[in-house]
C-alpha cells in the first residue's frame, strides 16, 4: 500500500514544505493554536496557571484535558519558533498517516479498490482548504482524526481492545466525539466501551499522580469550567442552528442544540440497530460498524460550536465515496459530490476573494456541505452495500 500510495505522499511533502515556505515569506507563521499548546504546557512545567490565561491572541485559551500538556512539554525545551516548525511537518506526517490507515479500514470490506495514489490525491484536494488552516494554526485535529480513524481500523479487525484504548483518548481531548458511542452501544460493543471508560479515567488520574491531589483536581475542575466558556464565547456561522437561523430566523440557544444532538443521537441509534438485523455477510457488517462510526465523527461539527479544521472529521466519508465513484459509474452520485465540495472544499478568499468568502462563510456553505456530503455518503452507502458481499466489485 505504501508503495502505491508514493506519489501521494511525496505530493503531501512538497505540499507542507510549501506551505511552510510561504508561512515565513509573508510573515503568517504565527501558529496561534500550537502557541497555546506550547504555552500552557509551559506554564504548567513550571507550576503557573493553565486554564483562563489568554496565550497570544484574545481567545488564546487553553481548553482541553490537563494531560494533553505533558505531550506537548517536551516542545518547550526548544524555542517556539524551532518548536513550531516541527510540529508544522508533524502535521504533514500525520495527514500521511490518516489516509493509509483509513484506505486500510476501506481494505477490509471493499478489497482491490482502484487507483489508490489519485483517490488520495483527490481526497487531499477535497480537504486542502481547511489543512491550510490546520497548518497555519497548528492545531492537533489531524492527531484526532488519525487516532479515530486508527480505532474503527483495530474495531473491524476485531482488536477491540486497541480500539477501545485509541477512541478513550480522542474522548478525553474532544468529549464531543463521545457520539461515537451510540453505535458502540446498540451493538452492545462493552469491552470497547469499558476499555475507552478506563483510558479516560487513567488520563484524568495522571495530573493527581504527577501534579499531587490537590494541583490535579484543581486542574480538572478549571478544565470543566474551561469547556462551559468556550461554548458560550465562540460562534459557529456552520453550526446547524446557525445555519437554519439564517434561512428561518430562529433564535440560537442551547435548548435547540440540544435537540439536534438529541434527534441526531435518535437516528444514529435507529441506523444502528436496523444495520443489526440485516448484515448477511461479514464484509457488510464491516462496512456498516465503519460507516456508522465516520457518519457520528462527521455530524459532530454540525453540532456543537467549533473551529472550521474541525469538519474534516468527514475525511473518512470523502474517502469512502471515492472509492464507490472509482468501482462504479454513477453519475447522479458524482454530480452531488461535487455540489457537496464546491460547498464544503471551496470557502476560501484565495479562490472567491475577500469579499465573497465573507458572504459565504455568512450562509454557512461549509457546515451545508458537510450536511449534504453526509447524505451522499448515506446513498452511496446503500447502493455498495448491494454489492459489497460478491468477490469482487462490479
Amino acid at each position: 500500500m505504501l508503495r502505491q500510495l508514493r506519489p501521494f505522499i511525496i505530493l503531501v511533502g512538497l505540499f507542507v514544505l510549501a506551505s511552510l515556505v510561504m508561512e515565513h515569506v509573508n510573515g503568517r507563521f504565527w501558529m496561534n493554536d500550537f502557541r497555546v499548546y506550547y504555552m500552557a504546557a509551559d506554564n504548567m512545567r513550571h507550576g503557573l496557571p493553565v486554564y483562563g490565561e489568554v496565550f497570544g491572541e484574545d481567545t488564546g485559551l487553553y481548553k482541553y484535558a490537563p494531560v494533553v500538556l505533558y505531550f506537548f512539554q517536551p516542545y518547550t525545551l526548544l524555542s517556539f519558533q524551532m518548536a513550531g516548525i516541527i510540529h508544522f511537518l508533524v502535521i504533514g506526517v500525520l495527514v500521511m498517516a490518516c489516509f493509509v490507515v483509513i484506505e486500510k479500514s476501506l481494505a477490509h470490506f471493499a478489497n482491490g479498490l482502484p487507483r489508490l495514489a489519485l483517490r488520495a490525491i483527490l481526497g487531499l484536494l477535497c480537504i486542502a482548504v481547511l489543512l491550510v488552516r490546520e497548518l497555519h494554526m497548528g492545531n492537533i485535529n489531524m492527531g484526532l482524526i488519525l487516532l479515530a480513524a486508527l480505532g474503527v481500523e483495530r474495531f473491524i479487525a476485531n482488536d477491540r481492545r486497541t480500539a477501545g484504548i485509541l477512541w478513550g483518548v480522542v474522548w478525553l481531548i474532544k468529549p464531543y466525539l463521545l457520539l461515537m458511542i451510540v453505535p458502540l452501544v446498540i451493538r452492545r460493543e462493552w469491552r470497547v466501551l469499558r476499555t475507552g471508560a478506563i483510558t479516560m479515567l487513567v488520563g484524568l488520574l495522571v495530573p493527581l499522580l504527577l501534579e499531587g491531589p490537590s494541583s490535579g483536581w484543581e486542574l480538572i475542575r478549571e478544565w470543566g469550567h474551561s469547556m462551559l466558556y468556550h461554548t458560550q464565547v465562540m460562534a459557529s456561522p456552520d453550526h446547524l442552528t446557525a445555519i437554519l437561523g439564517k434561512y428561518t430566523g430562529m433564535a440560537p440557544s442551547t435548548l435547540v442544540d440540544v435537540f439536534f444532538i438529541a434527534v441526531a443521537g435518535i437516528l444514529l441509534t435507529t441506523f444502528t440497530w436496523r444495520n443489526t438485523r440485516r448484515e448477511p455477510a461479514e464484509a457488510i457488517g464491516r462496512m456498516d460498524r465503519s460507516f456508522e462510526l465516520w457518519l457520528a465523527m462527521a455530524i459532530v461539527p454540525n453540532l456543537v460550536i467549533t473551529d472550521q479544521q474541525h469538519f474534516m472529521f468527514s475525511l473518512p466519508l470523502i474517502l469512502f465515496i471515492l472509492g464507490y465513484l472509482f468501482t462504479r459509474r454513477d453519475l447522479s452520485v458524482l454530480g452531488f459530490f461535487l455540489l457537496s465540495m464546491v460547498l464544503y472544499a471551496t470557502r476560501s478568499s484565495d479562490l472567491w476573494g475577500r469579499a465573497l468568502e465573507n458572504k459565504m462563510v455568512g450562509w454557512g456553505v461549509l457546515g451545508s456541505g458537510n450536511i449534504l456530503l453526509m447524505l451522499v455518503a448515506w446513498i452511496v452507502w446503500r447502493s455498495w452495500r448491494k454489492h459489497i458481499a460478491k468477490p469482487q466489485l462490479d
